[in-house]
């Protein structure tokens, strides 16, 4: 396992970290059955690859990937560094704009001093911890300042409750707003082989200001693990019926691009989901590669990608059949 400083905040964590998104189930995730078990047995699967970095959110399942992090994390708090965001809560009383309603529960966006005071307080009591490593805004308001929300922020770091700052589903321009008040560590974006558009903008503003750039959606959504995933039928709900990746329309054009894989596949002796994950990480050095785990298999699996080196060609190789796919 390869290791990177976020930031400038001192936390040496692992380039591969674990997204529980699925592990809190929910109506996003229609094929997820939520189980406590299987969160420490991913936590001992992460301590077996070298990966020291989770990802979680307090509206991933309303509340249950972070308490299921609780019973996963006894004993063993030390090993990890958690991050978890604010931002998004379904607090009764809150008076800010409803973001959507998920598993019942109306959930509103609200970045105002109080109000992330209050999620990193529900949060560190869900998980049964008194910090949180790195502190991420979910998504970003535009009716709160930024500077309330990062001096806030700042004060949760001054007071040892949080140990970095990050942001996420921002932009690079919201980025520089942030760093007028103060560094952010870490931003967390959707980035794929199928969405690059952060290599051209936001990665080079990123590696400027010394921020880590933790990529999400990697895989689409599955999307990019191969044929198999592509036959799947989702019910209403479900994240990835809004993926146009799993569409029919497509699915003989994705199909196309794993054949013309394949030979890539062989040279270097991977899986599909290696290939393009080393690919990812390929983009920039400053690139941390979020994946969301539900078994213990993607994990182990994953962390394979980081022993890939691929050559500048196949990376090209790789690009040029993405746009040509959609050309199409």
């Amino acid at each position: 396992m390869r290791y990177m400083e976020i930031g400038s905040s001192g936390v040496l964590a692992s380039v591969v970290s674990v997204g529980t998104f699925g592990i809190g189930g929910g109506n996003t995730w229609s094929d997820t059955k939520t189980d406590e078990g299987m969160t420490s047995s991913i936590l001992d699967a992460a301590l077996d690859c070298g990966v020291n970095l989770v990802d979680t959110a307090p509206v991933y399942g309303i509340g249950t990937s972070e308490r299921f992090l609780k019973k996963a994390l006894k004993g063993r708090r030390e090993k990890f560094f958690i991050q978890t965001k604010c931002g998004l809560n379904w607090r009764e009383g809150d008076d800010s704009i409803l973001e959507y309603i998920r598993d019942e529960k109306y959930v509103r966006r609200n970045l105002r001093a109080e109000a992330i005071r209050k999620d990193l307080e529900d949060s560190l009591c869900r998980m049964g911890i008194d910090h949180v490593d790195i502190y991420i805004t979910h998504r970003q308001s535009n009716i709160t300042p930024v500077e309330e929300t990062m001096g806030e922020l700042l004060k949760m770091k001054k007071e040892g409750k949080i140990r970095a700052i990050g942001i996420s589903n921002a932009s690079p321009e919201i980025l520089e707003a942030y760093e007028k008040v103060g560094h952010v560590d870490l931003v967390q974006e959707k980035f794929s082989i199928l969405s690059p558009a952060a290599k051209e903008k936001y990665i080079p503003v990123c590696e400027r200001l010394g921020t880590a750039f933790q990529v999400y959606s990697s895989l689409e959504s599955g999307a990019l693990t191969g044929p198999e995933a592509l036959g799947k039928v989702f019910p209403e709900g479900d994240l990835r019926t809004r993926n146009k990746w799993f569409t029919e329309e497509m699915r003989l054009r994705m199909l196309a691009l794993y054949q013309g894989w394949e030979p890539l596949l062989e040279k270097y002796s991977c899986s599909l989901v290696n290939l393009v994950q080393a690919w990812t990480l390929e983009q920039s050095p400053n690139i941390n590669l979020l994946t969301g785990i539900r078994r213990v298999e993607t994990l182990v699996d994953t962390a394979k990608a980081t022993e890939i080196s691929l050559s500048p060609e196949d990376v090209q190789k790789m690009q040029k059949d993405c746009r040509t796919l959609m050309a199409l």
